[in-house]
């Protein structure tokens, strides 16, 4: 067990790599590919985008309150 959990987070450290790279490169096909198979990745856009909101969010309120 602890032998394929230890397999799975190197893949997903190999694919994290791979992506960021790729993006520097500006290769899409590496980054589509990395980014279809790493959860990692996904979790980190989604933290991404959910902290985006929340900041949007934060600025509105803010807005919000001060024009009262």
């Amino acid at each position: 067990m602890w032998d394929e959990l230890a397999r799975y987070w190197r893949v997903e450290a190999a694919l994290w790599v791979c992506y960021w790279n790729a993006l520097d490169r500006k290769d899409q096909a590496s980054v589509r590919y990395c980014a279809d198979y790493s959860l990692l990745l996904s979790v980190f856009w989604l933290v991404v985008l959910v902290g985006g909101v929340m900041t949007l969010g934060m600025v509105v309120q803010f807005l919000q309150g001060g024009c009262r």
